[in-house]
């Protein structure tokens, strides 16, 4: 490096070099005023090598870490008993890495190890009811301490695999895990009030099982709901969009009539046409204001796209000075999910959240850092409604008069296969987190709060794990208001906001999944 280095300022118009009788002249290596050293064309080779080095080992780094690093079952000071919990508590890390039959076997250990043999008029509901129950019966006779040391063992097992076969994951997954570069949107977006709108009525894990005909207790403890709120018989979706829009304007001090435009950002519809924008319009009573009001659709994650699009209708060059915008989510999902399905029926809960937008100034430090999306279509039935649209209309498709034999109950119900989304999400999440804004597949870093979509109790504890970030940093609500679909998010930044958590300043995430499957993220600065 010297002597290059030397070379090259000892000669500034021509170079030394040798020829091949070993005589030494000065000759350009290039015309146009520009001369090489060739020992400076080496150590520029030599630089690129090691950066191309440094680049593929941090993305293999990114890989590897996707592989939980140790097995909680082998800690020291552990019996039995103690190993069997620590590996019932880990088991949702490894979820992705199960294959086969795996996930219905650690199922039928879990239930025999802690239940004994199941019953026999035991009655199951829908076919993935009957798949566990089989799986539960395939352990009869076993002793628990024989199921909980099988249990062990298979987990055990798929860490074992899952760890080997993360070198070659990584030329597998180059898109997932590659080096991102992010580019700060830097939008300009400030939220100056919200509000929320949750029924009175409160209903409690008793009361669902109850009604579910009972046996309900383990998806209880799974879901992580000990309460959620239903809408009264009477109440519409609109009406508790304007409840919390109303809220949300009061906290901006900003009054109705003077939007500039509406956003209804919500996951199911009160009606097929119109879209909830004009129904909100007029709950607020705006009929006759000619305010822009459209609707946003994308299941869980309809809040996130509303924001979004709201944010960059602000930045548009003809949007007004002062002026704001309204996204709204509200959710009545207790009239989709089926009170016999256990799985469903004791995560889900009723609610609307809004918030108003407005354009920061300069002065101010709020901001829209990032927002991204992406759909991983191969996980369109693992969380689906297949009635009320087109392709199983209510009424025959040959005479209208007629009902449609196809379009029946469990078609017009919500239907779910939580552990297979969970293992979708465990697979794509962390890359997909990267690429939202880097380092957040390893840590919160310098983001203050985690705001999520409240997917299940169980699906929380099981990505902050994935992520490595601290529970404490991630505001639930879980617990008493369910899992609320689009309103989720809003419902959760409300709540952080209220309570004094969030505080002007401070950088937040944004994030959650949708049914499709799809993964969406914002990061801002409140």
């Amino acid at each position: 490096i010297t002597t290059a280095t030397d070379a090259w300022f000892r000669s500034p118009s021509s170079v030394s070099l040798t020829d091949s009788a070993g005589k030494r002249s000065c000759a350009p290596l290039c015309t146009g005023g520009m001369f090489v050293h060739p020992d400076l064309v080496a150590l520029a080779l030599a630089c690129a090598t090691l950066i191309v080095w440094w680049a593929w080992s941090r993305r293999s780094l990114a890989v590897a870490a996707a592989v939980p690093r140790d097995k909680p079952w082998e800690r020291d000071g552990l019996d039995e008993t103690g190993r069997f919990e620590a590996a019932v508590r880990s088991a949702p890390r490894w979820l992705a890495f199960l294959a086969g039959d795996e996930p219905q076997t650690l199922y039928g250990l879990y239930k025999q190890a802690k239940l004994g043999d199941a019953p026999p008029g035991m009655k199951s509901g829908g076919l993935k009811d009957r798949v566990k129950l089989g799986a539960w019966r395939k352990q009869a006779g076993r002793s628990s301490a024989e199921c909980r040391a099988d249990y062990v063992a298979l987990l055990d097992g798929v860490a074992t695999r899952a760890a080997a076969a993360a070198a070659p994951a990584i030329g597998r997954d180059q898109v997932t895990f590659q080096p991102t570069r992010c580019r700060d949107l830097g939008l300009r977006v400030r939220i100056v009030g919200t509000g929320n709108y949750v029924p009175e009525r409160v209903v409690t894990n008793e009361e669902v099982t109850a009604r579910g005909g009972g046996g309900f207790e383990a998806s209880t403890v799974r879901s992580g709901v000990a309460e959620r709120r239903f809408a009264a018989p009477g109440e519409r979706a609109s009406t508790m969009a304007a409840h919390a829009s109303r809220a949300a304007l009061e906290a901006a001090g900003v009054p109705p009539e003077s939007l500039w435009m509406i956003v209804n950002a919500s996951g199911t519809n009160e009606q097929a046409i119109p879209d909830g924008g004009p129904l909100l319009q007029a709950a607020l009573g705006l009929g006759g204001s000619g305010i822009r009001s459209v609707s946003v659709h994308a299941t869980c994650l309809s809040f996130l796209v509303g924001l979004e699009m709201a944010s960059s209708a602000l930045e548009r060059a003809d949007c007004p000075p002062g002026a704001h915008v309204l996204v709204c989510s509200s959710e009545i999902t207790s009239r989709h999910v089926d009170p016999c399905d256990s799985h469903t029926a004791t995560l889900f809960g009723d609610g609307a959240a809004a918030c108003v937008l407005r354009r920061a100034g300069w002065r101010e430090g709020s901001r829209l850092h990032a927002a991204r999306v992406e759909t991983y279509g191969e996980g369109a039935a693992l969380t689906q409604a297949r009635g009320g649209g087109t392709n199983l209309p209510q009424h025959s498709p040959e005479d209208h008069h007629a009902p449609n034999p196809a379009s029946d109950y469990a078609a017009n119900h919500f239907e779910m296969d939580g552990a297979g989304a969970l293992r979708l999400v465990l697979q794509h999440g962390r890359g997909f987190m990267e690429r939202l804004w880097p380092g957040l597949s390893r840590s919160l870093g310098s983001i203050t709060w985690a705001v999520p979509h409240q997917a299940s109790g169980l699906a929380l504890e099981a990505i902050l794990d994935a992520l490595g970030w601290p529970a404490e940093r991630a505001i639930r609500t879980i617990d008493t208001l369910g899992n609320c679909a689009a309103a989720s998010i809003p419902l959760t930044l409300h709540e952080g906001i209220a309570s004094g958590k969030i505080r002007r300043g401070d950088k937040c995430v944004l994030f959650g999944t949708g049914a499709g499957l799809s993964f969406g993220g914002i990061v801002l600065t409140y």
